[in-house]
């Protein structure tokens, strides 16, 4: 077992250049995430919640510091490995869903592997993806307009899942939600976790928090516990 942590970020900080000044959103974060934990981050309001998640989903680099991630820097990386880098080993899942309108729910699944394959899929795994988050063939017929929150969001897990990543990132994933279907999607996450996924997710919310094993807690760009 590879005894390094899956994601490192060692003295990472982020400034962003505004007209009204240099802005801070992480100070100096030093941070290990193993492989299989279950993380949430959590933190008020300009925290830095939201610029971590895009350091751990490699829509942004540090300004400075080091960001690993499965043993990469991510630095170090072309713009074409970051994005592969995305597409093979990060799933995503948001709070909007984030489904394109006009494809049916089989077809947003399906087109993260048409995106890495350049083809329609002929392996059954975008069916599979649906099944296991209780999504038939009738079911998956449906465009995102004419499904609940809580089953766009299923789709959404279903699509972040097809190619197998190894880290599931989660920013809100049940604040479009019910309190009831809210729950019912942390269970999926909690199983996703036991099979070895690398969850980690942003919440406001402490009951949704403590589906996680440990959970970082940001103020003013640092963290204050871990």
């Amino acid at each position: 077992m590879n005894e390094s942590p899956l994601i490192r970020l060692a003295d990472v900080t982020k400034v962003y250049h505004l007209e009204s000044g240099n802005f801070t959103a992480l100070d100096h974060v030093t941070l290990d995430i193993a492989e299989n934990e279950f993380v949430a981050i959590m933190g008020p309001s300009g925290s830095g919640k939201s610029t971590m998640m895009n350091q751990l989903g490699i829509l942004d680099v540090p300004t400075s510091g080091t960001l690993f991630i499965d043993g990469r820097n991510v630095a170090k990386m072309t713009p074409l490995e970051r994005t592969h880098m995305r597409r093979d080993v990060i799933g995503y899942i948001f709070q909007k869903f984030y489904l394109i309108p006009l494809l049916s729910a089989y077809e947003n699944v399906e087109y993260p592997l048409i995106l890495k394959y350049k083809k329609r899929d002929n392996t059954g795994k975008a069916a599979a993806v649906l099944k296991s988050v209780g999504f038939d063939e009738q079911m998956s017929s449906h465009r995102p307009n004419q499904l609940s929150g809580g089953q766009q969001q299923r789709v959404a897990i279903a699509r972040a899942l097809v190619n197998d990543p190894k880290i599931l990132l989660c920013d809100e994933p049940t604040g479009n939600l019910d309190r009831k279907t809210g729950f019912q999607i942390m269970d999926i996450l909690v199983g996703l976790h036991k099979e070895g996924k690398t969850v980690i997710l942003v919440t406001h919310d402490p009951k949704i928090a403590e589906y996680a094993h440990r959970t970082i807690v940001l103020e003013d760009g640092r963290v204050v516990e871990s």
